[in-house]
């Protein structure tokens, strides 16, 4: 208790937020009304939702990963002498106590409107730039990151209020605007723990978490498989995946915390090269670069690059079907036959999960392996976003995460192809878990 300096209105938050999850559950299971542990859990009405004990029980763990993250968030910094902060930390933690406090407004408001929203973006674009010294001091390309998350959340302000306003920047802005967003946010926040990992201040635990967030498209994949499988779980489909957004507010609280620890002391800040390493001489032979941590997260990590990869294919293939942009987009009849069947090939490689395998070799190959297996996941999604933009603009189903009717979470029954955006965002997405990989490879 007296460890963390506020740990006691923490936990007497938790705990009776706890203690409220507990008594709606039971009324919901005695009395037939899910009403209360709808509101409690997935912060809005429940509707015409019914009681059944497979949406109890969810509902109930999605009410103790909100008391965890309760706990996480207002318990502070560890208790101690506090660290001398400059004002960039100063500022730093205030920002993103402001982010993370933005989520209360999911409980505090009936409806979610437009404002809170944008206000929610602007104080991350606030908070992506205010990260740029520590993106500085530990990763190349540090300004490139950093315009990144400024611009990923800016755009997803100007999203909000082009919905709401109708404005546009011109008349078929959404799909770039949405691909802007949907690679140049998981590129920051790829960066930002990268330099977190690096920077000294900041624990493990607390990197841990804004991975699961990064990662929670996949993490989300195997509930979504259950609640297509199994009868009953229709009504609260739609709200699990809010849970994963918890992650990101933990972490943002977490990161401010680790900021004013008593032992918060930025690492020494490794030599930038003026020169690109690639012509830099060394001896021979020479340690591989890379952080010195242990082989097995260097597994997990090229585990979950092949999964992330193999994931949107095995949905697909349970639809019936093996292939990524034809069901949307054929090859235009001006590129000839070859060029058809090549793209047919690529295609037919991609939906069947096979850049998995080149994941898998660049891992167990070099350097030249594992970018030669980058830039064609890059590619291979390149081309995937410029079909779904050029060439399916009138078919927005395409753009969206799921493609299926009402109730069929992954349209298993109906047999539709899955969004070819999954396949994009997982080729991005692996090329990163990659990169990654290869800074995390363990020293031999």
């Amino acid at each position: 208790m007296r460890r963390y300096r506020s740990a006691v209105p923490a936990l007497l938050a938790a705990g009776g937020y706890a203690t409220a999850v507990a008594v709606t559950a039971v009324l919901a299971v005695t009395g037939g009304d899910i009403g209360p542990l709808w509101r409690l859990t997935l912060l809005h009405e429940a509707g015409d939702a019914a009681v059944t004990w497979q949406n109890v029980l969810v509902l109930v763990a999605m009410g103790a990963v909100m008391t965890w993250a309760l706990w996480q968030c207002l318990r502070g910094p560890v208790a101690g002498a506090r660290p001398a902060p400059g004002r960039g930390v100063r500022w730093l933690r205030t920002a993103m106590y402001a982010s993370a406090a933005m989520s209360l407004l999911y409980a505090l408001l009936p409806d979610w409107p437009w404002w809170p929203a944008v206000a929610d973006a602007l104080v991350l674009a606030a908070v992506a730039l205010l990260l740029g010294p520590v993106l500085r001091r530990t990763v190349r390309l540090a300004d490139l990151a950093l315009a990144s998350g400024v611009l990923a959340h800016l755009v997803g302000a100007y999203h909000t209020v082009s919905d709401e306003f109708g404005w546009r920047l011109w008349p078929s802005s959404d799909p770039v605007v949405t691909w802007v967003a949907a690679v140049a946010g998981p590129y920051w926040l790829a960066m930002v723990l990268v330099a977190q990992w690096r920077d000294g201040r900041f624990r493990r635990s607390t990197v841990g978490i804004g991975v699961a967030h990064l990662l929670s498209p996949l993490l989300l994949l195997p509930v979504v498989l259950l609640f297509a499988l199994v009868d009953g779980f229709g009504d609260v489909e739609d709200g699990v995946s809010w849970v994963f957004d918890v992650l990101l507010t933990v972490w943002l609280a977490r990161s401010a915390h680790d900021l004013a620890d008593p032992g918060a002391r930025p690492a020494p800040s490794p030599p930038l090269l003026a020169v690109p390493p690639a012509l830099v001489m060394e001896p021979r032979p020479a340690a591989r670069t890379g952080l010195a941590v242990p082989s097995r997260l260097f597994a997990w990590t090229g585990l979950a690059a092949c999964v992330m990869l193999l994931a949107p294919a095995t949905v697909n293939l349970l639809r019936g079907n093996s292939l990524w942009l034809t069901p949307r987009v054929e090859a235009p009849p001006w590129a000839g036959e070859t060029a058809g069947l090549l793209w047919r090939a690529v295609e037919t490689f991609a939906g069947v999960g096979g850049p998995a395998v080149l994941v898998l070799l660049a891992l167990l190959g070099g350097r030249v392996a594992a970018g030669a297996a980058m830039g064609v996941l890059l590619l291979t999604a390149a081309g995937g976003a410029a079909g779904l933009v050029f060439f399916l603009e009138p078919f927005w189903t395409g753009l969206t995460w799921f493609n299926r009717p009402a109730g069929d979470v992954l349209g298993l029954r109906s047999g539709t192809p899955v969004s070819a955006m999954w396949f994009v965002t997982a080729c991005v997405c692996a090329a990163v878990l990659l990169w990654w990989a290869r800074i995390v490879r363990p020293r031999r």
